[in-house]
């Protein structure tokens, strides 16, 4: 008799064991609390990484215009930024879908949601950095952009002098 039989044969019995269905139970729990922990990890980096290209998006369009030149300055810059962690073609698609929800809503609107998703101090820095090097592209800061700046800086509450100094901080 093969060992596969010979199992076969006390399955019932060993899968009636009380200790044996809870140590099952407590492995397809610990798995569902995995898959669930990495999907809300996904989406968290999801939103992180729509609210950052949103971010550079509506600083570079705020002259009402955004060249390809720019659109692949954005993508070369972010992939940049985060060490390749994101690639070029996932910034691309979530370019896109930003320009659509910036031309419906408009800057404060969009800058409102995306001080609404992100909440913490560190990550808002980081973003505000961004859309301030942004901004600072070829030397200097247009009326429009700075005032795009100041859009965001009012929609995370900051106050002057945090401006002033993370605006000092991207420009290097």
């Amino acid at each position: 008799m093969g060992i596969q039989r010979s199992l076969g044969n006390v399955r019932q019995t060993v899968q009636n064991i009380p200790a044996f269905r809870a140590l099952l139970e407590q492995g397809s729990e610990a798995q569902a609390d995995a898959q669930a922990a990495e999907q809300s990890a996904a989406a968290g980096r999801a939103m992180w990484l729509g609210a950052l290209t949103e971010t550079a998006y509506i600083i570079a369009a705020a002259d009402g215009k955004l060249s390809d030149g720019e659109s692949g300055e954005i993508v070369e810059g972010l992939v940049s930024l985060t060490d390749g962690a994101v690639p070029a073609d996932e910034v691309v698609d979530m370019l896109d879908r930003v320009k659509d929800a910036v031309a419906e809503q408009g800057q404060k609107a969009r800058f409102e949601e995306i001080a609404g998703i992100i909440d913490g101090e560190e990550l808002r820095d980081a973003l505000y950095l961004v859309a301030c090097a942004v901004a600072w592209k070829d030397g200097g800061i247009g009326e429009k952009q700075g005032l795009a700046v100041r859009a965001l800086k009012d929609a995370f509450g900051y106050s002057e002098g945090k401006h002033q100094q993370l605006l000092a901080a991207a420009r290097g």
